[in-house]
């Protein structure tokens, strides 16, 4: 009887001290419900996204402060933080512009391109009360004699509302769009102007910066 009570007893201290294991909930962005597009140009290459290395992690990040941040081990994103924003940008883009036409690397195609895109994304992150994105699009488009590159600059936060990963995801997702939206008005002014033409720096919601550099 003896052993027996010691035995039980051990392994409910075993049990008691095992790790437990954490509800992951896993997060996605999403494009809403951008319309489908019928159009075939322009064509455009979206380049991989560079994120910093502090972002490229499953956990969800908070930003604490300046020089604090936390990983939350209970949520993390469902892919890579960089292919879904990706996909999200194409996505979005395709709509705006109407174009079936936004080719995500590393995937090519064959017909000359009318504009390569790369999106350098410096802040993607929550806090307590927001979600906050700094980003930059570069537009690029050539020829034999000039090219033109289109840099535009994007700062943006939106409230949070339940603060849940739901919550964060979503909001996450709408600054995306918010986003390409401004690369899509940026790239359909410039599609509507000869290469070469350079406009007076402009600002309205974004810094826009056009450069042409004769070859």
């Amino acid at each position: 009887m003896i052993p027996k009570i010691l035995f039980t007893a051990a392994l409910s201290f075993l049990v008691a001290c095992a790790p437990t294991s954490i509800p992951i909930q896993h997060l996605q962005l999403s494009a809403g419900e951008a319309p489908l597009a019928q159009g075939r140009r322009p064509i455009i290459v979206l380049d991989r996204i560079d994120l910093p290395d502090y972002l490229l992690r499953d956990e969800l990040l908070h930003r604490e402060s300046s020089f604090s941040l936390r990983y939350d081990a209970a949520r993390r994103w469902a892919e890579p933080l960089d292919l879904g924003i990706q996909r999200i940008l194409g996505r979005r883009l395709e709509s705006a512009l109407n174009t079936q036409e936004v080719i995500l690397f590393p995937d090519a195609t064959s017909q000359p391109i009318d504009w390569r895109l790369r999106v350098i994304i410096t802040h993607f992150e929550a806090t307590a009360a927001t979600a906050k994105i700094v980003a930059e699009g570069r537009w690029e488009q050539g020829n034999d004699d000039v090219k033109l590159v289109e840099s535009v600059v994007f700062e943006d936060s939106l409230p949070l509302g339940s603060g849940d990963g739901e919550d964060i995801a979503k909001v996450m997702s709408e600054l995306l769009w918010k986003f390409s939206d401004e690369l899509a008005a940026a790239i359909s002014e410039r599609s509507l102007m000869p290469i070469g033409t350079k406009d007076p720096e402009q600002t309205i919601d974004v810094e826009t910066v056009i450069e042409t550099t004769q070859q």
